[in-house]
């Protein structure tokens, strides 16, 4: 009776998934082997016979039991395999990706230098399976021969993913605490326009559902007393065109409640149409966050999700470029997985740490 190691299948499972979004690595055979014999002598092997009964059941159960364990190695394995192949490199990987982002920024003008390495070959991988491209080199070629598929990879290279009042906690707290207390202040000062920036606005979700709660909550108020600005800028040109024509798919919707759905959306075929009132309080414009001038003199700046995708001292760049876009005592709003960087932590004092809300300090009051 014919024993085998069911970790072998699980973790071959895990690797070839793992290796189908790396064209920066060797993913040829004698690689995969290695990676594979240094995860299996770190894991614990689970022999069973042939006959074994409820296979598939036990598999799954291992496979939950051990992913942790054989994700963690397997990240280890590529890295110590790709450093020390086997075999003679055919070709050098990492120069053939500096090349493609040089062409990128010389073809488009668009510098992901100080962008994450790592996210931005997680994403270009997208369309290089989409393409059949299996090097950057090929896909440079693609790039190449067809222009339109810059679009698509501008598409998946910038932020784009977004619904109406994404995290509904962020959205209470600035409809119930902050977007109030803005309000009151520009009322005590005598001043009449808030003005918003929503940096990385994608397909205009953010900027829209800004409008929304400033227009529920400043109803009530004396015709014209005070007036919202929101400009919202993005460096992806398809998105900005999407968030001007202002029509949503159902999908994007799940977090507008029925009153606002019915109040400020206007149903066209199978999509809503943001109503004219919330519409025109918006302005898009196309901004390159990294190169280009902040707006000054704004009282609120959401730049949430965005972060994730720069460089450290960049995400330092920014920060400090928004405080000097800020207004005396602006708020500015990050996502909630990021977080203040360097200088930056002595220039905003944290106002709502839990939706990583912060306000700007007056220097010069120092």
């Amino acid at each position: 009776m014919n024993a085998r190691n069911i970790m072998e299948e699980i973790v071959q499972k895990y690797m070839n998934e793992m290796l189908a979004m790396r064209f920066d690595v060797c993913t040829c055979d004698v690689c995969k082997q290695d990676i594979l014999a240094y995860v299996l002598s770190r894991v614990p092997a689970r022999y069973v016979t042939t006959e074994s009964g409820a296979m598939h059941t036990m598999m799954e159960q291992l496979r939950v039991e051990q992913a942790s364990q054989i994700l963690k190695e397997l990240v280890k394995a590529i890295e110590l395999v790709t450093v020390k192949p086997r075999h003679a490199v055919g070709g050098d990987q990492d120069a053939a990706y500096t090349l493609l982002m040089e062409q990128i920024k010389l073809d488009r003008g668009v510098d992901f230098s100080h962008y994450r390495d790592r996210v931005l070959k997680r994403r270009i991988a997208l369309r290089m399976r989409a393409r059949d491209a299996k090097t950057y080199s090929e896909y440079l070629q693609v790039l190449t021969h067809d222009a339109d598929e810059y679009e698509e990879l501008f598409d998946v290279l910038t932020i784009n993913v977004s619904s109406f009042f994404r995290d509904t906690v962020v959205w209470d707290m600035l409809r119930r605490q902050l977007l109030p207390k803005i309000i009151a202040a520009k009322q005590a000062r005598g001043e009449r326009t808030i003005r918003v920036w929503s940096a990385g606005c994608a397909h205009g979700e953010e900027p829209y559902s800004l409008a929304m709660t400033f227009y529920e909550l400043l109803e009530h108020q004396p015709p014209h007393s005070i007036t919202v600005e929101i400009t919202a800028t993005d460096i992806d040109k398809e998105s900005l065109r999407l968030a001007q024509a202002a029509q949503y798919e159902s999908d994007v919707m799940a977090n507008v409640d029925p009153r606002r759905l019915q109040r400020f959306f206007i149903p066209v075929e199978k999509k809503f149409q943001v109503a004219p009132q919330i519409k025109e309080m918006v302005k898009f414009r196309e901004l390159n966050l990294i190169h280009q001038p902040g707006i000054n003199g704004v009282d609120l700046i959401l730049c949430r999700n965005v972060f994730i995708y720069f460089n450290r001292s960049l995400q330092e760049h920014l920060i400090m470029k928004f405080h000097e876009s800020l207004a005396e005592g602006g708020y500015f709003v990050m996502g909630n997985s990021e977080t203040m960087l360097g200088e930056a932590r002595q220039v905003f004092e944290s106002v709502d740490m839990v939706c990583r809300v912060y306000q700007k300090i007056n220097l010069a009051a120092g």
